[in-house]
């Protein structure tokens, strides 16, 4: 009865309709998601606070001037030396490893990969890397969920949408901010809107967010003070705002594909490098070092000199945007929003000199530049609008936001001609990722969904006795098997009764005589999705698939698909 009830469940989450199941799985992948992004905040503030003065996490500029330099340095070579004894593929991390295996391997994401971004990850950051946990959270919640879902041997659909619930539930668990989350994995990763995707990725970010509430408090993480738009004289100075950090982000863009062009050579030097550039660049400006939230706090509170501001800004993305090209295993988004918080508060200190009767608070012009360096770095406007509501937890910051945030973003992708991080590795290294709406559409369902059950299998040649038998299946199909129950051939239903009724008197019946219409068949497991299928399809030159596995007990559970099978589902009107 049990692994009767677990096929029926695996059968369901094949369908992307199948919203009840899909919820749980929703509910149940922001769980895991939390835990493993709380570990992985504790492996990071835990011991850098040990070695850090005052036991504060983050305090990285009470350190001696030597060690602003030799700490990253040494971080680096040590990253460097464990990363030399893995093969490459095992060291990719992070968002575009995240996007990659989603498009191109259906969500399924290595336990390797997994292990060494959440060792490395830590590792970086607690030793004054620039780089943010948030896209290693990205990674480790998508990890996490995609090996939850390859353990259960759950359809490739649903596997993907766990996926995309762990990104969600990872940057609401980040950032406190579960809306956010929920546009973030819509709009940068699955790259589609679905009500079936939103409702389990909004429950994952709900019981993430929960968890991290339970753990550390419903505090936001910066300290933002009430803000608002003071006037609408100030439209033409956000619209400069967002055209300084759409210069920031194009020149954060150059920087990384300058990086990116040693990808091809040995890790070690690599790591080494990024080491050297962050401890110089730690030299000059130490908030440079670690995440940087508390130089965020403090540029919201007005506390940095102008002076220090313009030189974060050029070291952090420096720093970051090197260190990144050259396979560090950290992430881009807390580290743009520090350098859009810096750009704001310089801004802001511009206009209340300038335009004192009519300039807005300080943190107002900060919080902009955090939510448009976000938008224009990562491409998702959307996603970094609903992060400023969560962060002011104002309405009043949308109309401003959305000015900022596609100011930026337009003078990063058109004046410049630039693209979003993610974009740029992809178009480094030539890859060609499938996101049309066809192929998007035919990954939301697994063969599950579609195929049909109606059917028997058959030896090549059998004798009368079992001709006779056969007549009684009367099923939609026959598959033919060679000696090694691999399906080779595929009868339909009328076509081998006619055949069987006409051969019955002979002591042997023949199927590949020649006089029976029949189509090639390969095999195909039961866990993949339509895309698969249709691809499968075309490699192999065939119109129809035998899908077959989930053995429960003595039952296989087997199925033909069919190209039309295929052509029907995608042709059919969206359920709403």
């Amino acid at each position: 009865m049990q692994n009767n009830w677990i096929r029926n469940t695996r059968h369901r989450l094949a369908d992307a309709d199948s919203l009840l199941p899909l919820s749980i799985l929703g509910v149940v992948s922001g769980f895991s998601c939390a835990l493993v992004i709380l570990l992985f905040r504790y492996l990071i503030e835990t011991p850098s606070a040990l070695w850090l003065p005052n036991n504060d996490a983050e305090n990285f500029e009470a350190l001696p001037q030597w060690a602003h330099f030799a700490l990253p340095v040494m971080g680096a070579i040590i990253i460097g030396l464990f990363l030399s004894r893995m093969k490459p593929e095992n060291s990719r991390t992070g968002i575009v490893h995240v996007i990659t295996r989603f498009h191109l391997d259906h969500g399924h994401l290595p336990l390797k990969n997994a292990l060494v971004q959440f060792f490395g990850g830590a590792f970086a950051i607690a030793t004054g890397q620039s780089g943010g946990r948030e896209g290693p959270a990205i990674h480790l919640g998508a990890a996490a969920n995609s090996l939850l879902g390859q353990k259960l041997m759950l359809p490739n659909n649903s596997i993907r949408l766990l996926v995309g619930c762990g990104i969600a539930a990872a940057i609401a668990a980040s950032f406190n901010t579960p809306i956010a989350g929920v546009i973030f994995a819509m709009e940068v990763v699955m790259l589609e809107y679905t009500v079936g995707g939103f409702i389990p990725v909004m429950l994952a970010t709900i019981t993430s967010t929960a968890m991290t509430r339970a753990v550390h408090g419903s505090e936001m993480i910066f300290s933002i003070p009430p803000i608002s738009m003071a006037s609408l004289w100030e439209i033409p100075f956000i619209a400069l705002l967002g055209l300084a950090v759409g210069c920031c982000a194009a020149l954060f863009m150059v920087i990384l594909k300058t990086a990116l062009r040693y990808n091809d050579k040995p890790i070690l030097p690599r790591m080494v490098l990024a080491g050297l550039i962050t401890g110089c660049c730690a030299l000059l400006v130490p908030e440079i070092m670690g995440i940087g939230y508390d130089s965020l706090n403090a540029a919201l509170a007005n506390k940095l000199p102008l002076t220090v501001l313009l030189l974060l800004i050029i070291a952090k993305i420096i720093a970051t945007a090197t260190s990144s090209g050259l396979g560090m295993p950290i992430g881009l988004i807390g580290p743009n929003l520090l350098i859009g918080a810096c750009i704001g508060s310089a801004m802001g200190d511009l206009g209340v000199n300038l335009f004192p009767d009519l300039a807005s608070n300080h943190s107002f012009y900060v919080l902009l530049g955090m939510g448009a360096m976000m938008g224009a770095v990562l491409n998702a406007p959307l996603a970094a609008l609903m992060a400023l509501l969560e962060f002011s937890n104002d309405t009043s910051m949308i109309f401003p936001g959305m000015l900022a945030i596609t100011i930026a973003t337009l003078t990063n992708s058109e004046l410049f001609n630039q693209k979003s991080a993610h974009q740029t590795v992809f178009q480094h290294i030539k890859l060609l990722l499938p996101t049309d709406p066809m192929s998007l559409a035919l990954q939301r369902n697994s063969v599950a969904s579609v195929m049909q059950r109606s059917l028997c299998t058959t030896p090549p040649q059998m004798t009368a006795d079992q001709a006779k038998l056969l007549l009684k299946e009367n099923t939609q199909w026959y598959v033919v098997i060679d000696d090694a129950n691999r399906p080779i051939n595929l009868i339909a239903g009328v076509d081998m009764i006619d055949h069987l009724e006409k051969n019955i008197g002979n002591n042997t019946v023949y199927l590949l005589d020649g006089s029976l219409a029949m189509q090639p068949l390969t095999a195909l497991n039961i866990q993949a999705t339509l895309k698969q299928a249709l691809n499968k399809m075309d490699d192999n030159k065939v119109n129809a698939l035998f899908v077959s596995g989930y053995i429960s007990g003595s039952y296989p559970d087997n199925g033909i698909v069919t190209r039309d099978d295929i052509e029907q589902y995608y042709k059919k009107p969206p359920s709403y």
